[in-house]
């Protein structure tokens, strides 16, 4: 607990009012010191009485490179609210455009906004309060433990050119050729080759019906590979994330081996969540494996995909940044 400079003043003035006192009589405590000294006792006394106040943190969602995101920070324990200045330690890839809030704690919410800088998983808190009486006397440090933590994933571009039909080309090359035996029909999805399309059952409906092949439940998923140096770690992520991405569009189950592991990721919502997640965890090292079908290698000077044959530049291939929605693409490879 330390005086404010409020509080110090006070002091001064009540000082300066027990001179004035042994100068011209005690008329002068009755003015100015009693008053000030029982404003400093009853500031003391409640300053002295507070305690760390338990923080409940509104955490934002997990999103892109770029995003901003308001923080709401509540403290459901302060029976008796007073005025504090609150601090919310921010880890390093965030930002916020507000250092503190200076509001009445316990009472509403404290909101601030936090923009995702960096991808990787970032830390929110502890919370730091420095708590005030009401004159504004005293004031004291309380800090409130609790930490919450935020997955910031890449930024993910589009493909454009060659490299889209050469990705969705990888899924044909996998597909076994064996298609003798007949299995079932189907409603058309995006993808379906239209050999496959069974014209006579078609005719009879609104929409397109393909017919199935015991071998076409057979679909190996396509093997992404990617490693760099410390320099090309989030050119790393950025560049696999965006060819994971570019075949789960296509709906093309994708199998992603990076120096941080390992991911088989199937077509759905879970799927695309899991490369996300791991290529914004990705660190430095090593392609794991040279047999992939698209190996990603990614240094300071830049970043080489080869895909099958074929050797390129990432920024020849990179196209617009990708518009996501809630993680989703509203463009990408078409197959």
């Amino acid at each position: 607990m330390r005086l404010t400079r409020r509080g110090m003043a006070l002091v001064g003035v009540c000082v300066a009012g027990f001179v004035l006192a042994g100068l011209f009589g005690a008329r002068a405590l009755d003015a100015v010191v009693l008053p000030g000294i029982i404003a400093l006792v009853a500031g003391a006394l409640q300053v002295r009485s507070l305690s760390p106040p338990t923080v409940e943190r509104t955490v934002p969602r997990d999103d892109f490179v770029g995003k901003t995101h308001e923080v709401a920070l509540r403290f459901p324990d302060v029976k008796r609210p007073f005025v504090g200045t609150v601090t919310d330690d921010i880890d390093d890839g965030l930002t916020s455009g507000t250092d503190a809030v200076t509001a009445t704690v316990g009472d509403d919410s404290i909101r601030y906004e936090v923009t995702y800088d960096h991808r990787g998983e970032r830390r929110l808190g502890p919370t730091h309060v420095v708590a005030r009486d009401i004159f504004g006397l005293f004031e004291t440090d309380l800090h409130c433990s609790g930490q919450d933590s935020i997955l910031v994933y890449p930024r993910v571009y589009g493909l454009d050119g060659w490299a889209q039909q050469d990705l969705v080309a990888l899924r044909e090359t996998d597909r076994t050729d064996e298609r003798a035996e007949f299995d079932s029909l189907r409603e058309y999805v995006r993808g379906d080759a239209l050999r496959d399309v069974h014209w006579k059952s078609s005719a009879k409906r609104d929409d397109l019906i393909v017919q199935e092949f015991a071998a076409d439940h057979d679909v190996t998923s396509v093997t992404v590979a990617g490693g760099g140096d410390a320099a090309g770690a989030d050119q790393l992520a950025e560049a696999t994330a965006s060819v994971a991405l570019a075949l789960h569009d296509a709906d093309i189950p994708v199998t992603l081996l990076l120096p941080n592991g390992r991911v088989d990721a199937d077509t759905d919502r879970v799927g695309r969540m899991q490369l996300l997640e791991h290529c914004a965890r990705v660190t430095d090292g090593p392609v794991p494996t040279d047999e992939a079908d698209v190996v990603v290698d990614a240094r300071d000077a830049g970043v080489e995909l080869r895909i099958g044959d074929r050797r390129v530049p990432f920024e020849d291939l990179r196209g617009r940044e990708s518009r996501l929605v809630d993680g989703w693409s509203t463009g990408g490879v078409v197959a």
